[in-house]
């Protein structure tokens, strides 16, 4: 085999490769765009859908936010906060004037056991 032939028959097969991918290429791209025109991507979706998609998001936030007041509402009649009794946990202090009467008896430290 001369080198003539060698570098013919070297092109041949890269340029017959070549075309083979070329035509591979094609028929595989054809076949992906009839695909995709049975199935739209998700990719092309309408503007609408995005600004009902806001709206509806809106809504169920506020239709929350008034079902939890309605919530918060009926617990709060449920819990009831007992009145405070003067006995109870009180603090009284008394006038100067108190004390000095109380400081002039001797039972002073008795009084302020009792008061507690």
């Amino acid at each position: 085999m001369s080198e003539e032939e060698l570098i013919i028959s070297v092109v041949a097969i890269v340029f017959g490769t070549g075309f083979a991918a070329f035509i591979m290429y094609n028929i595989f791209s054809l076949i992906r765009a009839a695909i995709e025109r049975k199935n739209p991507s998700s990719s092309d979706l309408n503007p609408q859908f995005f600004r009902a998609l806001a709206d509806f998001k809106k809504t169920t936030e506020r239709r929350l936010n008034n079902v939890e007041a309605i919530i918060t509402d009926l617990e709060e009649e449920r819990i009831l906060i007992p009145e405070k009794n003067e006995s109870t946990g009180d603090i009284e202090i008394e006038d100067e004037e108190q004390r000095e009467e109380v400081k002039k008896s001797s039972d002073s430290n008795l009084r302020n056991m009792l008061n507690e």
